[in-house]
């Protein structure tokens, strides 16, 4: 039986805001520059996808995660998420 991990709601909230905005920003960038959407896409999706994973990885301990691990791991791709190898998209 896995231990069940208990994530902080107001934490969670607000990083993955964080990575709302990042993702409306690009957005906005596509519709404001739509013939340069290989470039937009190439350098802001790193940046959607880096604070999702934040989100993700810190939603179990908050802002105490920060001291907890390197930067690289808290925006690494989590783990524990169970569609690391295939998604169905439908």
């Amino acid at each position: 039986m896995s231990e069940e991990r208990k994530f902080d709601a107001e934490w969670s909230i607000a990083t993955l805001s964080d990575a709302k905005e990042a993702l409306e920003d690009l957005i906005a960038q596509l519709e404001d520059s739509p013939e340069e959407v290989e470039d937009i896409i190439n350098e802001a999706i790193v940046n959607v996808y880096a604070k999702l994973n934040y989100a993700y990885n810190s939603a179990e301990y908050g802002p105490e995660t920060l001291m907890m691990l390197p930067d690289d791991e808290l925006v690494a791709f989590p783990n524990l998420l169970p569609f690391k190898s295939s998604v169905d998209i439908e």
